[in-house]
Order: structure tokens, then C-alpha cells, then sequence
């Protein structure tokens, strides 16, 4: 592998290889957003989507079953020997099984402290797999040939500065989906690159493991064809390239298969079916302008990296067009699809939760805007690290609060406010639809209930102890009106969801992730100051 060096400064080493700065490798990448990702673990448990998942793992691991104690969502179906089941997909549930076997032994060992280690236990999975998101795009960009300070650079604004992080340490499936896709992404560009045998294997059992965490990854299949057929040289081996590549997918496609007949005795029934019907209704025109653009779900608000990419899609496609094109062909069916579905914004979440799957590849783009072309050096040296800081900033009040908090208290603002919505037409009627648009239209639309800056506001007087009374007072709403609106059941009932600041009695117990922490941030640090340098371009032995 070509040794590259960075700056002027380093001109010396070229001819004495043994002075030689260390660079950063993929392992290195992974080590430091472990140990960032640990040291901003949450002190909530499984909550809402996230609960069946975490309790399918337990009862998998201490009682052989998938099934849970209840129905959820609550309009879901009942399955095989009348017992409630995930709809989540199988890779859903074992991400978290690690976590359910280590929680059984340590509440077995200290019964006392069960809740604290379930907690701990239940981000075990998404925090190792949300490291390996930013650690799995600095491979795809080095596999594209883009320099090490390029991707360097890309995988930190999207694994600190998008919702990446955010949903690394939450128990959904989100940051599954993100790193699989991501796995998958680089499995296809690669296909068409080397044209093995070995590739499409690979591209396959890449997809099956993609269709693993949600089904609706089954849209990227005829994407992923037309990339192919693209590449002229495979066209002649269309059906060789197929088999290969089915071949692959065929352990991922069994186990879906068999895990749909464990819950609802039929293979090709996922569960999903039942549980959405009816909400497919949404124009897709502002289904994608609220994704976009929307006050209160804007992807570039939630994600500002994403906005500096897009200054770099025009010589993406000039430069790399196969690189544009596979992502075209996969991302954009999966978000054109949600932004048909009622729940476009991915219900009560941080951001547009449906879309987390595409941050990494969409932040891709940014690499271009690492060049030699001078006047874009001048303009990196001011945007990257700004783009960082904001982003990073919004995931930190993400990462504060949970989620769940705030939307309450801005749904019992709204209510005391605006008035209480009629439920009884929303396609779950008679079950209470709380993600429906009479819950939720302030926190998507209406700038008074933002989320990002309701954070802000709740995050400081969390921490300065206030009551809701002295927190309600300087709410955002108070631009529009003089009403005291009563938050006291919402406000009291949530805390600062970060473990350092509000741990649980159980904090002691928790020492040796802090070390682990310090010592995966400690490891790499060099690596990262030397290849991050913004001065010329790379150079290459």
C-alpha cells in the first residue's frame, strides 16, 4: 500500500522511510468513534421502537423464542401459536443478543444492579456497529481511491457531525442499517471495479445481510443490476454474474426466510405488511420537501455535513461517475419510497430517522472538495472544520436529551396551546396514533416547537436545575405568545441522557468502559493529527 504524507513537513521523510509519520487504517478510524461513542452513552433504557427489539434478544438468549410480552406496534399481527413478535427485521434482534447474554450474566452476578446493566447492555450492539459505520466509508472512499486525508475527513463529519452518532447509541436499528448499507454500497462498486467472482460473492452475501436489517432494502436490487449492466465489460456475463451474486445473498435470503415462518408461519410474510397498511398516502412532493426542508426534519438541519457535500456532487460526477451513479440507483429509490409513507419523518425520532441509512454515502461527495485545486484548499481550510463544528453541535444536543422528552413536552405545549387534535380519522383509528400529523405537526413544521433548538433550551435548564415554571418562561413559543402553557407532567419526567452527567447508582460499574474509552481515543490520535493536516495535497511514494 502506497505510503502518503501530508504537508511540507513531512518532505524530509520521503527519503528516510523509517521517519515515516504513522497514517490512519481503517482499524484506527473504528478505535476512536468507539471510544467517543461509549464516553456519550445514555443512561435510558430501550424505549418505544427500540423496546421489542432488546427484549426479543433476552428472551432469545434466555428462553429460545423471538417472542415478547406485548404488541407493537399495536396494530401488529398476531403470529405463530398466538404469541406477539417483532416486526423488526432478524438482524434487528441478534445485533442485540451480545448485550442480552452479557446483561444475563451480570444481573445474575449483581441482582441489585439489573437495571443498570441492562442499560449498558442494550447499547453494547448499535455502539460497536455505529464504530464501524464511519470505519466502514473511510474503507469504501480508500477502496475509490480518495487519499487518506479525504476520507479521513469524511468519516469524521459523518460519524461526528451527522445523526450517525446520534442513533449509534440508541438500541434502534437505524445505525444498523446505515453500516450494512454502507458495507453493501462499497461491495458493489467494488464488483464493478474488479469483475470476480470473488466480488459478486461478496456483493450478494453483502445484500443479504443489508435485507436482514429491513426489508425495504429489497429496492436496491434493481438499482444495483442497472449499475452492473453498466459496466460493459459484464454484460456478456450477465447470468454468471447473477448466479454469483444469488449465490451470496443465499444464507441472508434462508435466514429472512425461516425467521418469517418462526413469527408468521409464511416466508414471504415480514410483518410489515399488516402493520402499514393505509399509510401509504403521503405526496411524495412534500414528503421529500419535508425531508429536505422542513422546519423541524430538515436533513441538512440534523446533518449539516450533508449540505457541504452538496457543493461536491458536480465533480463527483465529472470525476467519478460510477461512484454517483450506484448511489443514485440505490439511495434515491429507498427515499422516494419514505417519502411516500405518512410517517415520512420517521415518526417521533432525531431527524429524518428513515434517511440515516443513507448519511454515510451521502456525505461521500465532501471528498471531492479535498483537492490541490488551490483556491478549493483555501475554501476547505474554513468549511470542514466549521461544517464539523456545527454538526457536532447538533449531535451533541442530540445526544443530551432523549428524543422522546422533548417531543412530549412540545406535544402537551401544542395541546395547551393550539388545542387537542381529533384522532378518530387517522388510518389507526381506533388505536391512538401518536406519529400521526395531529401529534406531530408542531415539531415538523412549526418553527416554535423545533426540536434542535427545543434541546438547547431544555439542555440548559436541565442543567441549571430549573423548574418547569422558569424553563416554560423563555420557551420559544414566548415569541408568539404571552399563555403560560402548562409543561409540568413532560417536564418533570426526563433528564440529561448522557451517563457522565446522570448516571444511575451503578456507576462504578461502569469504570472499565470509561478506561476502554480512554484508551481507544488515546491509541490512534497521531494517526488522525497527521493525516487530517489541511495543507497540500497528499503526496504518494
Amino acid at each position: 500500500m502506497p505510503c502518503e504524507l501530508t504537508g511540507p513537513r513531512y518532505s524530509e521523510a520521503l527519503s528516510h522511510p523509517a521517519a515515516t509519520p504513522r497514517i490512519l487504517e481503517t482499524s484506527d478510524v473504528f478505535l476512536i468513534f468507539l471510544g467517543l461513542y461509549l464516553l456519550s452513552a445514555r443512561v435510558s433504557p430501550p424505549f418505544s421502537d427500540a423496546a421489542p427489539m432488546w427484549e426479543a434478544a433476552r428472551n432469545l438468549v434466555r428462553h429460545g423464542t423471538f417472542a415478547i410480552s406485548e404488541r407493537w406496534p399495536v396494530n401488529a399481527p398476531t403470529g405463530r401459536g398466538g404469541h406477539f413478535y417483532p416486526v423488526a427485521a432478524l438482524l434487528a434482534v441478534l445485533v442485540h443478543v451480545p448485550g442480552a447474554f452479557a446483561h444475563l450474566l451480570l444481573a445474575r452476578a449483581v441482582p441489585a444492579q439489573s437495571d443498570v446493566f441492562e442499560v449498558m447492555a442494550s447499547q453494547m450492539g448499535p455502539l460497536v456497529v455505529g464504530a464501524s459505520t464511519p470505519a466502514l466509508l473511510f474503507r469504501l472512499l480508500r477502496h475509490q481511491d480518495y487519499d487518506r486525508r479525504a476520507a479521513a475527513w469524511v468519516a469524521l463529519l459523518a460519524g461526528m457531525g451527522t445523526s450517525v452518532w446520534v442513533y449509534a447509541r440508541c438500541p434502534y436499528s437505524e445505525i444498523l442499517q446505515a453500516a450494512c448499507f454502507t458495507l453493501f454500497l462499497d461491495a458493489l462498486l467494488e464488483a464493478g471495479r474488479l469483475s470476480t467472482t470473488r466480488s459478486f460473492l461478496w456483493l450478494g452475501f453483502s445484500f443479504g445481510l443489508l435485507i436482514n436489517t429491513k426489508n425495504i432494502y429489497s429496492l436496491c436490487i434493481p438499482g444495483a443490476f442497472v449499475f452492473l449492466w453498466t459496466r460493459q465489460r459484464l454484460r456478456p456475463r450477465a447470468l454468471a454474474t447473477a448466479s454469483w451474486a444469488a449465490l451470496g445473498a443465499a444464507p441472508g435470503l434462508i435466514a429472512l426466510g425461516i425467521y418469517n415462518v418462526v413469527r408468521w408461519r409464511s416466508p414471504f410474510n415480514s410483518g410489515y405488511d399488516g402493520i402499514t397498511t393505509g399509510f401509504w398516502s403521503q405526496n411524495i412532493v412534500w414528503g421529500l420537501w419535508g425531508q429536505l426542508f422542513s422546519p423541524g426534519k430538515s436533513v441538512f438541519l440534523y446533518s449539516p455535513p450533508i449540505l457541504l457535500a452538496l457543493f461536491g456532487v458536480r465533480r463527483l460526477v465529472a470525476r467519478r461517475a460510477s461512484v454517483a451513479l450506484a448511489i443514485a440507483l440505490t439511495v434515491f429509490p429507498i427515499v422516494l419510497v419514505y417519502a411516500r409513507y405518512m410517517f415520512w419523518a420517521g415518526d417521533w425520532s432525531w431527524g429524518p430517522r428513515y434517511l440515516v441509512f443513507a448519511l454515510p454515502a451521502l456525505a461521500l461527495p465532501i471528498a471531492e472538495l479535498l483537492s490541490d485545486h488551490e483556491p478549493l484548499r483555501r475554501a476547505t481550510r474554513v468549511a470542514l472544520p466549521a461544517f464539523l463544528a456545527l454538526g457536532l453541535a447538533v449531535q451533541v444536543l442530540g445526544c443530551a436529551i432523549r428524543w422522546d422528552d422533548y417531543m412530549e413536552i412540545a406535544r402537551q405545549a401544542q395541546q395547551a396551546w393550539l388545542g387537542r387534535p381529533d384522532r378518530g380519522g387517522t388510518p389507526l383509528a381506533p388505536y391512538p396514533c401518536f406519529s400521526c400529523f395531529e401529534e406531530v405537526y408542531g415539531a415538523e413544521w412549526l418553527p416554535p416547537m423545533q426540536p434542535i433548538l427545543g434541546h438547547l433550551w431544555l439542555l440548559r435548564h436541565r442543567i441549571a436545575g430549573d423548574g418547569w415554571r422558569a424553563a416554560e418562561a423563555d420557551a420559544a413559543w414566548k415569541r408568539y405568545t404571552s399563555l403560560t402553557l402548562d409543561i409540568h407532567r413532560t417536564y418533570e419526567q426526563g433528564g440529561i441522557d448522557w451517563w457522565l452527567m446522570d448516571a444511575p447508582p451503578g456507576r462504578r460499574a461502569a469504570t472499565a468502559a470509561i478506561m476502554a474509552s480512554l484508551l481507544a481515543l488515546a491509541l490512534p490520535r497521531k494517526a488522525w493529527r497527521n493525516t487530517l493536516r489541511l495543507g497540500p495535497a497528499p503526496q504518494k511514494t
